[in-house]
């Protein structure tokens, strides 16, 4: 078996929600298609488009830049009648792990993407969405993937430098194929993970203690709690970064997720409430480049 690893989503609750968890499954993609769908959100400013699934559908799902699989929720499943492969597959998420179950679906298509014979992974914990599942970058990762708030588009282009109007943030490949560019948080500078499956922006702890705040900093203030693609909770803080700049963009007074966790290299997810501050933004895999549609 193949083990891939993906990226799902994690909710925070009382505030917005992040999103990283980390699953692994098998899958087999058909050849890339290229084409354009209509541009939809979740409750939570996630992208959507819709996909049929074995001739059925339409079912709307996340698009998730730092997803390496797709995943559908138990109810879909139900609905498509998918019975589920034999044993399951471990699911890692951010407050604990569990098994999660693996549906067999013949065909997945839409103008994006043409999937034959894959093994969905359960998302376990399907409040993290409103949306029928998530769409992993299985088939997008030779692409350019386009998400243009402005036209109300998602588009699979090949790759290639950004066009007039766009401004371009070079990064560097992750292992699992994703990618990350530089951001830069009151002068200091750490690797960012686009991920249009997090609802907002979380940095690690390793992240924050670069920036030398005291534990009783009063820009920090109690961010409630997260739970993962498992069950489980984990407390997050808040803090109120003065000046965070993308590539030459410069933001103020943004507010960042902190997650504790053991990982001693600094990092962070650039979710969904930065991202939508933009127009539209383009993610070109191969370039490994965020090319960002300015006003």
């Amino acid at each position: 078996m193949l083990i891939l690893a993906a990226m799902a989503m994690i909710q925070a609750q009382p505030a917005p929600p992040p999103a990283p968890a980390r699953v692994v499954t098998s899958t087999r993609p058909a050849p890339a298609a290229s084409g354009e769908a209509p541009l939809q959100h979740d409750t939570r400013g996630r992208p959507v488009m819709t996909v049929q699934i074995n001739g059925k559908g339409p079912f709307p799902m996340v698009v998730d830049t730092a997803a390496q699989t797709s995943l559908m929720s138990r109810a879909l499943a139900t609905e498509l009648a998918l019975k589920p492969l034999n044993g399951g597959i471990g699911v890692n998420g951010a407050t604990g792990s569990e098994q999660a179950r693996l549906y067999p679906v013949d065909r997945m298509t839409n103008p994006l993407i043409d999937m034959r014979f894959v093994a969905m992974v359960e998302l376990t914990n399907a409040g993290v969405t409103d949306a029928r599942g998530i769409i992993g970058m299985e088939t997008f990762t030779s692409r350019k993937l386009l998400i243009d708030r402005s036209t109300k588009r998602i588009a699979a282009e090949p790759s290639a430098a950004a066009g007039p109007g766009f401004a371009t943030i070079a990064g560097s490949g992750t292992g699992e194929g994703f990618v990350q560019i530089p951001l830069t948080l009151d002068g200091v500078r750490v690797p960012a993970l686009i991920d249009t499956g997090a609802a907002v922006t979380i940095a690690n702890a390793a992240a924050f203690r670069l920036l030398g705040w005291a534990e009783n900093d009063p820009r920090l203030a109690d961010g409630g709690e997260i739970r993962g693609a498992s069950a489980g909770g984990q407390k997050i803080r808040v803090a109120r970064i003065a000046k965070l700049s993308i590539g030459k963009i410069g933001l103020s007074n943004v507010p960042i997720m902190i997650s504790e966790d053991d990982d001693p290299t600094p990092s962070i997810i650039l979710g969904n409430d930065l991202l939508n501050l933009f127009p539209g933004y383009a993610v070109d895999f191969p370039r490994h480049e965020l090319q960002i549609k300015l006003p």
